[in-house]
């Protein structure tokens, strides 16, 4: 996952329910609309370290990470999800991706 981009996404997302080891969001389906909405639907535990899978229930506009908390720490989701400055955002979204950012 691009720490740009999932910083860019959060702004369609908010937090539903959040257990260690399973986060679920309510999703804007704005987002759709959005040029990178695709890589919401393309993360997998092979685009993205920690998770273990995903679902999304499109009746309730929900998507569920499931996530290995030792690797993905949940408060960083929660603080990602709630700020509302860009460049903490992509702090904390490279944080959770694992990778650096140019």
């Amino acid at each position: 996952m691009n720490p740009r981009v999932l910083a860019d996404l959060r702004k369609f997302l908010k937090v539903a329910d959040h257990t260690p080891g399973r986060l679920r969001l309510k999703v804007d389906l704005a987002v759709l609309r959005h040029p990178a909405a695709a890589q919401l639907r393309a993360l997998t535990p092979e685009t993205w370290p920690g998770l273990r899978g995903t679902r999304f229930d499109v009746f309730t506009s929900t998507l569920t990470l499931d996530y290995d908390p030792a690797v993905l720490p949940g408060e960083l989701f929660e603080e990602l999800l709630a700020t509302p400055d860009d460049e903490r955002a992509v702090q904390l979204a490279v944080r959770l991706c694992g990778t650096t950012h140019s």
